[in-house]
């Protein structure tokens, strides 16, 4: 070989192994690294904060694309007891990973490509994430104000959204959780020390400043066909893991007040998107199925009565008997109970999250979702995934998860392929 051409071709090496790889950051507003990508990949803008390296046979899929082609590739609906995309069956098999804004853009594609190896085409994602003064987190406080933080989201979130609207995945999306410090720092910073776990429902501040993080995270994302759905909390409740406890006020009535509030101020935002609650489906005596914990009204949730709101479009279930004191087995009464309550109000049901860390799981799981299945559930969603990515990340496991490697997979796998083949 000649020299001068060994030369370029070293040239050619050198460039390429400086340039950003495939889905990986390469512009936006403070972008100091690279610019130029590897081959076979454009440098593609998503916002001014972002831009990253779209493959070509990717490319059709941009954000750019996409907004144009909203209306072509449609939103999901609810319709009656179940979903509807363009006007045909939408059942789904999905699951959980609340860690996917955290990974790396490249283990996002592979997240996203092996869901869809498996035929699962729904993911649940967790959205929030606060500090006081300044940081890379979604949102800052600065003594009782908050404020979104655009270039955080564009390196988190943006990502995230490129990377599943370019896959067909679709986003189901709760923007606060009930555990852990997110409600909690909302009360320290407006209440103070002092603040019950339920002032985050009744403090017309909280509710207001909640409100300002929601009206910038829909406005930026409503126009998305990658989400499913916005979800108001995952799993609101009357008292938390913050040892606030909760006031005498605190009942269902406070709940469902705030749930029909904020739901109706997201659905005047964004008429595109479904809106659900992200409970775990709590149900009362005036249900009259039973007087255990599940049943007793207790954590402030009317499942029944907040499926009612018109501002709801479809109801949530989740499933966890060995932390309520019940049999796995009562899990299949479980599903069927709501199944039944969600036809009445006329509304999609999904089995949102569920899981099982003893006994033997691949029986319990299948046994489950054929429930789910033989009840008319409009969508599954496990918890939660459990695989290894190229950067060397594996997911986090609760004791719950189901990984890619074990037989229960195969469970949830034919059980996709059973609620995709309603959609022919």
């Amino acid at each position: 070989m000649r020299p001068e051409i060994l030369l370029g071709l070293l040239a050619v090496a050198v460039q390429q192994s400086l340039a950003a790889p495939a889905w990986a950051q390469c512009g936006g507003l403070d972008w100091t690294g690279d610019t130029t990508c590897v081959s076979g990949s454009t440098c593609t803008t998503s916002t001014e904060h972002y831009a990253h390296c779209v493959p070509a046979d990717a490319l059709e899929s941009t954000p750019t694309e996409l907004a144009a082609r909203a209306a072509a590739s449609g939103f999901v609906k609810a319709s009656g007891t179940g979903f509807t995309l363009n006007g045909k069956p939408y059942y789904f098999a999905g699951t959980n990973a609340y860690w996917a804004k955290d990974i790396k853009n490249g283990d996002l594609v592979s997240l996203f490509s092996q869901m869809n190896a498996a035929g699962l085409h729904v993911l649940r994602i967790f959205a929030w994430e606060d500090s006081v003064g300044g940081s890379s987190m979604l949102q800052t406080w600065n003594g009782n104000t908050n404020t979104p933080n655009a270039a955080a989201f564009a390196a988190k979130m943006d990502p995230v959204i490129d990377a599943a609207a370019a896959a067909g995945i679709r986003l189901v999306v709760p923007m606060i959780g009930n555990w852990g410090p997110s409600i909690s720092l909302y009360i320290q910073q407006i209440v103070g020390s002092q603040g019950k776990h339920d002032a985050f429902y009744s403090n017309a501040q909280i509710v207001a400043a909640y409100k300002k993080y929601i009206n910038f995270f829909v406005n930026r994302y409503k126009n998305s066909p990658a989400i499913f759905a916005w979800e108001l909390m995952n799993e609101p409740r009357c008292t938390g893991d913050d040892g606030r406890g909760k006031s005498s006020a605190c009942n269902s009535a406070m709940i469902t007040n705030w749930i029909r509030d904020i739901s109706s101020y997201i659905k005047s935002i964004d008429s595109n998107h479904m809106v659900t609650v992200g409970d775990e489906g709590w149900l009362t005596p005036s249900d009259g199925l039973g007087s255990s914990y599940p049943y007793q009204g207790g954590e402030g949730i009317d499942w029944t009565t907040n499926l009612k709101i018109s501002s709801i479009d479809y109801g949530t279930v989740h499933l966890y008997p060995e932390g309520w004191g019940q049999s796995l087995d009562w899990g299949n009464t479980w599903i069927t109970q709501h199944a039944k309550i969600a036809k009445s109000v006329n509304k999609p049901i999904v089995l949102e999250e569920f899981g099982s860390s003893s006994g033997n799981r691949y029986n319990t799981v299948q046994g489950w979702l054929n429930s789910a299945v033989s009840s008319g559930y409009a969508g599954t969603q496990y918890w939660q995934f459990g695989g290894s990515f190229p950067s060397g990340y594996k997911s986090p496991d609760d004791g719950n998860g189901i990984s890619t490697s074990e037989s229960t997979f195969n469970v949830i796998k034919a059980h996709a392929a059973t609620m995709n083949a309603k959609n022919n």
